[in-house]
């Protein structure tokens, strides 16, 4: 019988793993949560800041069931959160802090104009201010500084405020030839401008 040759095999790591390493600094590890699939994939914040934009454009986009906040899942709350402060000074993060707290302003505006003629139409001014995917990237950018635990709290924040601007947009809608809206219409999308500034105002907490 003739020996066949052994033939070891061995698998490097992914480059774009590599990549995301930081070679100047250790830092303690954390999680990007993707919570369409419910995985998680462990890399530093630093890396997680660095790879947030590709992980939103492959997928990681959050469940619609983001209302849903408090299903007896543990809450950290804003003073118990452990956050990276090199992590939150960076341009990145401010830019992205920036960004959350010129949405919040935007729909509190949007707001204003609403209560002063609640016929006005809605959608084409809430799809011009509130860019789903950048609204999605600033809020996860925003969340690397975190802690794994405060991050999984985050996350239910960004999945709630993504939740609330797309019943925003629903609730807005007008039917073909109408210009009015009924009292029940109205009392609607002023229930998802409050939920929406609330839920801004929570995650921005963490921040403060």
């Amino acid at each position: 019988m003739l020996a066949l040759p052994v033939v070891a095999l061995s698998f490097a790591p992914p480059a774009s793993v590599s990549q995301l390493s930081l070679a100047h600094r250790a830092v303690r590890q954390t999680s990007v949560v993707c919570s369409l699939d419910d995985e998680t994939v462990s890399v530093s914040r630093r890396a997680a800041l660095v790879g947030a934009c590709s992980a939103v454009a492959f997928g990681c986009t959050p469940a619609w069931a983001g209302y849903v906040t408090s299903l007896g899942l543990e809450t950290t709350s804003p003073k118990d959160a452990d956050r990276d402060d090199e992590l939150l000074a960076s341009k990145e993060v401010q830019k992205s802090i920036e960004g959350i707290k010129g949405y919040k302003s935007a729909a509190q505006a949007l707001k204003s104009s609403f209560s002063k003629d609640t016929g006005m139409p809605l959608i084409p001014t809430i799809r011009k201010e509130f860019d789903f995917s950048q609204v999605r990237t600033d809020l996860n950018v925003a969340a690397t500084v975190f802690d794994d635990e405060t991050q999984k709290t985050t996350d239910r924040i960004t999945r709630s405020i993504l939740y609330d601007l797309t019943e925003l947009e629903g609730a807005s809608r007008l039917k073909k030839g109408e210009t009015e809206r009924t009292e029940k219409k109205i009392a609607n999308v002023e229930k998802w401008f409050a939920k929406l500034d609330v839920d801004f105002n929570t995650f921005l907490t963490y921040f403060a």
